[in-house]
């Protein structure tokens, strides 16, 4: 592989954490990688749109965080489920990016706190998020305005949920938005899941960690759940708007899964942030460029489902 395109940006924030001492994430407890996932928030991010509202609740044993750009009415809502690898990752440390999601679109957002890994391996996850989509598509009355359409949307391990949302209630999803997705588990050793196994804060081994985790019986790991770009799709996909980023490992698992959408004939765009790394919806605040692309993302996903 030549030297890859990496952004000023990028190259500056690459730099800061490698001279951070203390042992790589994958070798620290969960409980400890969670604590450290949210502290890279308060460094990275940027605070929570200000306009927009919050409601916690619980429901199908799941916390839940429902965000409301302004009065509850009836229409479209967008279920979130976040990254991390199955493992980490919370309502917190995506609570910006709902905020700006909610506030983009117009729409209520739910966020999801499905149940995580090492403490609950597949197919809890899975089975969460499905069970929260089918609640909140149900007009539940915490969002306080009927649910006329259930669109989808997260980030890495978040992504593959939320395709997995949208593949299991086919036609009762409206649109998808999966960002840098997780689509594919066996560990490839091609592409750019060989080609930025280290050095760009997502790395074989954090995966490695993740995967493991999240996956124990390696059977599990080539499944149509966890690597459903090995598998046919649905044919009743909902339009898809996918970002991948460069200089990810997953990049080319999210450049495959658009084609697939598309061979389908199911309207699909693929954004790709060139020169930036994986993480870079909830790290906007270091990265001004990957802040723009998100909210193009975002709007184009909105118009794939709002007329």
């Amino acid at each position: 592989m030549s030297d890859p395109y990496v952004l000023p940006e990028t190259a500056a924030v690459l730099a800061g954490l490698a001279e951070q001492p203390g042992p790589h994430l994958a070798d620290l407890s969960a409980a400890d990688m969670r604590a450290t996932y949210l502290q890279m928030g308060a460094l990275f991010d940027v605070p929570a749109e200000a306009q927009v509202t919050t409601k916690d609740f619980e429901a199908v044993g799941c916390r839940m965080r429902a965000y409301f750009p302004g009065p509850a009415a009836a229409g479209p809502a967008i279920l979130y489920m976040h990254g991390g690898g199955w493992v980490i990752g919370d309502l917190d440390t995506h609570n910006p990016f709902c905020s700006l999601l909610a506030a983009a679109t117009g729409l209520r957002v739910v966020a999801v706190d499905y149940r995580m890994a090492p403490e609950h391996p597949f197919p809890a996850a899975h089975d969460d998020c499905l069970a929260a989509a089918r609640f909140v598509a149900g007009s539940p009355a915490v969002l306080d305005a009927p649910v006329t359409g259930l669109a989808v949307a997260g980030d890495s391990a978040g992504g593959n949920l939320a395709l997995y949302v949208a593949s299991r209630l086919g036609s009762g999803v409206v649109a998808q938005l999966l960002i840098y997705p997780l689509v594919d588990c066996t560990s490839p050793e091609r592409g750019s899941y060989k080609d930025f196994a280290e050095g760009f804060v997502l790395d074989r081994k954090l995966m490695d960690r993740f995967i493991t985790d999240y996956l124990p019986n390696a059977a599990d790991r080539a499944g149509p759940e966890a690597s459903p770009v090995l598998h046919p799709l649905p044919a009743d996909l909902a339009p898809a708007v996918i970002v991948t980023a460069g200089l990810d490992p997953l990049r080319d698992q999210g450049r495959d899964l658009a084609g697939r959408i598309a061979a389908l004939g199911v309207e699909t765009h693929l954004i790709e942030a060139s020169g930036l790394i994986h993480g870079i919806a909830t790290m906007r605040g270091a990265f001004p460029t990957a802040d723009r692309i998100m909210r193009r993302a975002i709007k184009l996903f909105s118009e794939t489902f709002q007329h």
